[in-house]
């Protein structure tokens, strides 16, 4: 989740690598345009996206704002449904609301969204 959003570019400049091939190469830099996982604030950036993401989008994803503001650990989505109409509702709900703000969403347990 973390490389999926995007830095401010008025702060990318504070986000920089500088990098050596071999002893014999000239140093390259490079500007990091994404939250980088790892880094302090990282945690709080994918937290406050998503929550940013259910304001902007509850009218059209009611379901799925309803999930990533209550049912999100960190980057893990863990939700449910009462029965298996709102649970297929939710399921297609989720991969567009998060595309909606140009995330990809995956999951490990494809079984589970099958349904």
């Amino acid at each position: 989740m973390y490389r999926q959003i995007l830095i401010d570019p008025d702060q990318q400049d504070l986000q920089r690598i500088v990098w050596k091939t071999g002893p014999n190469t000239e140093v390259s830099a490079y500007r990091l345009k994404t939250v980088t996982y790892g880094m302090s604030n990282a945690p709080f950036l994918a937290i406050r996206t998503l929550q940013q993401l259910t304001e902007d989008e509850k009218s059209r994803f009611p379901l799925a704002s309803e999930a990533l503001l209550h049912d999100t650990y960190m980057d893990d989505i863990v939700s449910g449904a009462p029965d298996l109409k709102t649970a297929r509702r939710l399921q297609s709900q989720l991969p567009d609301a998060l595309q909606s703000c140009g995330m990809n969403f995956t999951s490990g347990l494809l079984i589970l969204l099958s349904c």
